[in-house]
């Protein structure tokens, strides 16, 4: 985890403008990257991607505005309010699968292949034990409110969002071009 990762796939630019001012940029000389997939595939899985970010949102306020027991309960309601923020990360990287266009830098390809599938994990797996979580006060015998049914199916749309936005990363795999 090296704070200068992409260093090598830069070169530091100097130029001299109108008014004899030193202005320092860069440029891109690293590896070209390109999706493995082709456009159709890759057009598809960016539109279930930018939907079920989306449809997380909505899933995950609408679980989170009704009165319910597994708003009380640390055990439940502790993972899925820690899952905004995966949820939050799989939103900001949707947005730059509409704007990238290939080549890639190396940069936007290591988001796609490694971080995103990691987001969309976390995000499955803490609104899982969210569910898990009201399952537990189901059977220990707490008093359900009406708002659990809001609850658990906000929870569940969630983890179905989280799981179809994991299944799809693959489909954006990049590769160096040679």
């Amino acid at each position: 985890m090296s704070r200068n990762r992409y260093v090598s796939d830069y070169r530091i630019m100097e130029s001299v403008d109108a008014r004899g001012r030193i202005r320092t940029g860069y440029e891109y000389v690293g590896k070209p990257w390109v999706y493995a997939s082709d456009a159709a595939t890759v057009r598809r899985a960016r539109r279930i991607i930018a939907a079920c970010a989306a449809a997380g949102w909505v899933a995950y306020f609408t679980a989170l505005l009704p009165m319910s027991t597994a708003g009380r309960t640390w055990y439940s309601c502790l993972p899925f309010i820690f899952a905004a923020l995966p949820l939050g990360l799989v939103s900001a990287l949707a947005w730059p699968l509409y704007r990238e266009k290939p080549p890639f830098e190396h940069r936007h390809a290591d988001r796609v292949n490694n971080r995103g599938p990691a987001y969309s994990f976390f995000v499955t797996l803490l609104s899982g034990i969210a569910l898990l979580g009201e399952a537990v006060s189901f059977l220990r015998g707490a008093e359900l409110l009406p708002g659990d049914a809001g609850f658990c199916m906000g929870a569940a749309l969630l983890f179905a969002c989280g799981f179809i936005c994991h299944r799809q990363w693959k489909r954006l795999q990049c590769r160096e071009i040679k």
